[in-house]
């Protein structure tokens, strides 16, 4: 069993337990810019009048027919575009 090293001296585990930590945070902070960047994507979307439907119904904005039938989420935002167009 030569292959584990269990050190006696527990301060060894220092480097290691930072390491861990810092490998953690930065995961964190790159999955909440993941969101953050998915989030403008989907707003610009909307913005240029895209229907953003989501197969999963994990949509705040959204009622819960728009969610359960998409094709009313998309008339919708079609009027939205058109009333826009009219505006300008």
């Amino acid at each position: 069993m030569d292959f584990l090293y269990f050190p006696d001296d527990k301060s060894e585990y220092i480097p290691g337990i930072i390491s861990v930590v810092i490998i953690f945070i930065l995961s964190v902070l790159i999955v909440r810019l993941l969101v953050r960047a998915s989030r403008k994507q989907v707003k610009s979307l909307e913005e240029q009048g895209y229907p953003v439907v989501y197969k999963d119904g994990f949509d705040g904005d959204k009622t819960e027919e728009e969610i359960l039938e998409p094709q009313k989420a998309v008339d919708s935002a079609n009027e939205k575009k058109l009333r826009k167009k009219k505006e300008t």
